[in-house]
């Protein structure tokens, strides 16, 4: 566990007393230390806007990081986060906030279309409009910053539904969207529980009833969950989200079909595998009847621990480092397309240094090769090429 100093003191994030001392360090501004490193790399503290306080890294400091330190931060070429820094996503260390651009709306004046989030969709408003997030690169966002895609052996079996909303919450605290807390158009639902259903079921109408029409204007919720099922309803079709299945999402007998063509194969890997989680992320609003209907929608699949993976290939890699017990941060996509190349995963317990580890998908152009190529060449770090395409050993570092 990465250890701080603070305050004259030496902490640990799960210390009881934090809370306070990041308070009080806050009010002196001063720069608590991580102490991953000797003699220690500044941090600085975020308040949130609930009046929590949260220790950062700075920005452009995560390399400096220890490998095995939670504030560690892959390289820019081995993710899509580093095409959206300091565009999309910017950090004010005054103010502790973080600023996010999406090229999305959390409001509107009709409710007259939905839109589906795919890769081939995303490919061309990223082409056009670089500086913002998709939809789908906010989940990778929020995600990333959660520390859902770094993988220990000491996670195994710890990972639940109760873990992935903490930390997907905690990461929204800070973030704001055109000056509004983030967190306050996020709904994640809470992990069920009979003994305490009626007071979440309360908390979710709460949430909810903020979003009823005001005039002309229709404000928008973002919504993250675990889906159960897509089943065809009276009109359309209704997305059945796990803990919260007596609020079902609403789709358009159009917006299905779309969301059928672009994401067959995460639906794929999730009708086929029981092990397989998928995850959603969409923004929406209330019908006159009050229930949920989606406008923006994306999905991004997760294997039975919440690690991400976009192909069968990419799966088996992941599990079998977690079954060697491994240590790993898997690169996520952000605003790149399926066509963009970068590193399936960076190992972080090699011996020299990291190691970035790409594969190669099944029957690679001549051109996909030279890219690659041009990438490892031009990295600083040690790469792995894992290559399905050919039949040598494909063992790793």
């Amino acid at each position: 566990m990465t250890k701080y100093a603070i305050g004259g003191g030496i902490f640990e994030r799960s210390d009881s007393l934090i809370e306070a001392v990041l308070s009080q360090a806050h009010q002196s501004r001063e720069r608590p230390r991580c102490l991953c490193k000797t003699p220690g790399l500044p941090m600085y503290i975020a308040r949130t806007s609930d009046n929590h306080f949260l220790l950062k890294r700075m920005s452009n400091s995560g390399q400096s990081h220890h490998p095995d330190c939670e504030s560690y931060e892959i390289p820019p070429e081995l993710s899509g986060r580093g095409a959206v820094a300091q565009t999309a996503i910017t950090e004010s260390h005054e103010s502790g906030f973080t600023n996010l651009k999406l090229d999305f709306a959390l409001s509107k004046l009709s409710l007259n279309r939905t839109i589906v989030k795919g890769e081939s969709q995303e490919a061309t408003s990223v082409r056009s409009d670089p500086a913002k997030l998709s939809i789908r690169s906010l989940l990778h966002c929020l995600y990333e910053d959660a520390g859902l895609n770094k993988w220990s052996p000491k996670m195994e079996d710890k990972r639940s539904w109760y873990i992935i909303r903490k930390y997907l919450l905690q990461a929204a605290q800070s973030k704001l969207v055109r000056n509004h807390p983030l967190a306050e158009t996020l709904l994640i639902p809470e992990q069920f529980s009979l003994n305490y259903k009626d007071d979440i079921v309360a908390r979710r109408r709460q949430f909810l009833s903020r979003l009823k029409k005001q005039g002309n204007k229709q404000p928008m919720g973002i919504l993250i969950g675990e889906v159960k099922a897509i089943e065809k309803a009276r009109f359309g079709f209704k997305m059945i989200v796990k803990h919260m299945p007596d609020t079902p999402v609403y789709l358009g007998e159009d917006t299905y079909k779309r969301i059928a063509k672009i994401f067959s194969k995460e639906l794929a890997f999730f009708h086929e595998n029981e092990s397989i989680h998928l995850l959603a992320i969409c923004t929406f609003c209330l019908s006159a009847s009050g229930s949920p209907q989606v406008d923006t929608i994306s999905f991004m699949t997760v294997d039975q621990s919440w690690l991400a993976f976009e192909s069968i290939e990419e799966l088996e890699l992941i599990e079998r480092l977690r079954h060697e017990k491994r240590h790993f941060i898997k690169g996520l996509r952000y605003n790149l397309n399926e066509k963009d190349i970068i590193a399936s995963l960076l190992l972080t317990d090699t011996k020299q240094q990291p190691t970035a580890v790409y594969l190669v998908p099944a029957g690679a152009s001549e051109s996909y090769y030279d890219e690659l190529n041009t990438i490892v060449e031009s990295s600083d770090l040690y790469s792995k090429v894992l290559d399905v395409n050919q039949k040598e050993s494909h063992d790793i570092i």
